[in-house]
């Protein structure tokens, strides 16, 4: 969790992880998977434990998107791998790129130009990883444009380009196919052709990447794998179906009732915009009981949770109170009582990023 106010963890919304389940999960992709696992660790805000679990998982490195998660897994001294910058850093940060981080993401030669001029003044040589667009049109070097940029960059001092990388689906949801990663590995040696020297790292995809490699359609010169919902959730960022044999029950975010009462299921007013710019319709069901948890929108992504006790549905949520229709439930709903949710992705995202989300371990 980011640092803020310290919180009464028997009072306040809590993410509860089990690292066992973590674990459990990375293995399954390390056996299956003939290449190098970097466990991604950006959807649990760096969270040192959840790291420990995807490296005795079989992870051979870690990886984040933000140099602050990237810095608290330094300091914990538990962490003792390899740890890769996922998001090309802004220009203010290249200092700390070269301090902080083992290898980068880079997609920009300027970025990259300031990055090996702030590792010559450390007298080291900075590794990086070239980003290239294979369609999501996310971040990454347009594919025409990759030999021409790769044969610039290496002639930048104080940096060392180890691989290209490909990532899709994040953006306009591209699916990854055995085309599109053959297409990739074609780009890569191409790019290697153009400098005359083999990239050690070949840096496939990510979690949506692993339905090709169960199905042996992901090329055998990939050698790398950034996986980070796989492990955390069990699921396909490409479908959001469970893959086989994973488990899904690593999270659990659980919020407490702070008031249920019989209430109309349609508002009674002049209605316009909610607090958050949109304007919210509300099918008439006649009176229903509705329970409001202590968690809203500021907290966690609400579209994403989905109850784990029967009966329960999610009926919308402001900044701070989450609405519950409870009618059918299974057992009494009370005030006080604790509701548990299973978060999608971004649910756990923005849960475990909330200073106002304590993190327990079970």
């Amino acid at each position: 969790m980011i640092e803020g106010p310290r919180l009464d963890a028997e009072r306040a919304p809590v993410v509860t992880v089990r690292p066992a389940v973590l674990e459990r999960n990375a293995r399954r992709v390390a056996d299956r998977f003939d290449g190098e696992l970097v466990g991604v660790t950006k959807g649990v805000a760096g969270d040192p434990r959840v790291a420990r679990a995807m490296l005795e998982g079989g992870a051979t490195a870690i990886a984040d998107s933000r140099l602050v998660n990237l810095r608290r897994l330094r300091e914990t001294g538990d962490v003792d791998c390899e740890c890769y910058l996922l998001r090309t850093p802004m220009r203010s940060e290249v200092e700390d790129v070269v301090r902080d981080v083992d290898v980068s993401m880079q997609s920009e030669p300027s970025i990259l130009r300031a990055i090996g001029a702030a590792a010559s003044r450390r007298d080291v040589d900075h590794r990086a990883v070239l980003a290239v667009d294979v369609g999501d049109r996310r971040e990454g070097i347009m594919p025409d444009d990759l030999e021409s940029t790769l044969a610039t960059v290496e002639a930048f001092d104080g940096v060392e380009i180890v691989g290209i990388a490909a990532h899709v689906g994040s953006l306009n949801g591209v699916v990854p196919t055995a085309e599109s990663a053959a297409h990739f590995v074609e780009l890569v040696e191409r790019a290697e052709r153009a400098v005359g020297r083999q990239l050690p790292i070949r840096s496939g995809g990510s979690s949506n990447a692993l339905s090709l490699c169960f199905a042996g359609d992901l090329p055998t010169e990939v050698t790398q794998l950034r996986v980070g919902e796989a492990i955390l959730l069990g699921t396909d960022p490409a479908t959001g179906e469970v893959l086989p044999g994973f488990e899904t029950d690593a999270f659990v975010l659980s919020a407490d009732v702070i008031e249920c009462k019989p209430k109309p299921s349609t508002p009674d007013g002049t209605v316009r915009r909610d607090a958050f710019g949109e304007s919210p319709t509300a099918e008439d069901r006649g009176t229903r009981d509705r329970a409001i948890v202590a968690l809203g929108r500021v907290d966690v992504a609400v579209e994403g949770l989905t109850p784990v006790r029967d009966g329960i549905d999610v009926f919308g949520a402001s900044s701070d109170h989450t609405v519950l229709d409870v009618t059918d439930a299974r057992g009494t709903v009370r005030p006080g009582d604790s509701i548990a949710f299973s978060p999608e992705y971004g649910a756990l995202a923005r849960s475990v990023a909330s200073q106002y989300v304590t993190t327990a371990y079970g």
